[in-house]
């Protein structure tokens, strides 16, 4: 399903200017498009980000899977997402190209790219879309321009579809990063440490958690429901284990 548009027109874009839309870095930045500018949208969702510690505006599944694997990143430093590219040169760039730039009623519509991921090595955007959509010809001319704006800017600038997204790793990180913590169930120091040096014992040789070690582990140690569980990811966040992340964790 494509991205449907909200009513446009130039009041609209001098009210999201006005509004700061599109500025802003992290925990300030404000997407040109938010999920209630398409109130009759299916799929879409409003994902808290611990890179930004803001609420992120997402427009479909595979944009919300990817935004998991930028978030568990520690690479990325900020995440932009809805970023608008700047009205007058896309007109121009697709005056320069002899390609049709998109427009919603009498004025023309405001392109963006749906990631602007900065990382250590510098900005890099990213536009996420369906496989099947790169056969339709009207996607590859709006994409040349979006190319070649960020080309300009010497920024990196790629498509990926969801043959580039793994989905059982996003949702693992997405896991990973739910629920409670282990010091909100287990708030003594001394038990939170003695009761994770036990679970390590029951870890096996692939960093997986056997499922019926977790009753009797919780039981033994007198723990709340789920804090085995809440150890085990405080044990991949750090880094004391490595699963393998494109497998499934949990079920």
């Amino acid at each position: 399903m494509g991205k449907r548009r909200p009513a446009w027109d130039y009041q609209h874009y001098l009210r999201y200017l006005k509004e700061g839309r599109g500025q802003g870095i992290g925990v300030d930045y404000k997407p040109w498009i938010y999920i209630h500018d398409f109130p009759s949208r299916g799929i879409s969702a409003r994902i808290p980000g611990r890179t930004t510690g803001r609420i992120h505006h997402l427009l479909s599944r595979n944009e919300e899977y990817y935004f998991y694997i930028l978030d568990a990143d520690p690479d990325v430093q900020d995440i932009r997402e809805q970023f608008p590219l700047r009205l007058t040169e896309t007109m121009e760039i697709a005056r320069r190209l002899n390609v049709k730039h998109p427009w919603k009623g009498d004025f023309p519509f405001v392109m963006t790219t749906d990631f602007l991921v900065t990382r250590t090595d510098g900005l890099h955007a990213r536009t996420v879309k369906c496989s099947d959509e790169l056969d339709n010809p009207r996607t590859i001319e709006k994409f040349s321009i979006e190319q070649s704006y960020w080309a300009a800017r010497g920024i990196d600038w790629k498509i990926v579809t969801e043959k580039q997204i793994s989905r059982d790793r996003a949702l693992n990180r997405q896991w990973l990063y739910t629920g409670e913590t282990p010091e909100g169930l287990i708030p003594d120091p001394g038990v939170r440490k003695k009761a994770l040096s036990s679970l390590l014992e029951l870890i096996n040789e692939e960093s997986l958690l056997p499922a019926g070690c977790i009753e009797p582990f919780e039981s033994t140690f007198c723990l709340p429901p789920g804090s085995a569980i809440a150890l085990y990811k405080s044990l991949i966040i750090t880094g004391a284990i490595s699963p393998d992340m494109s497998r499934k964790l949990f079920s």
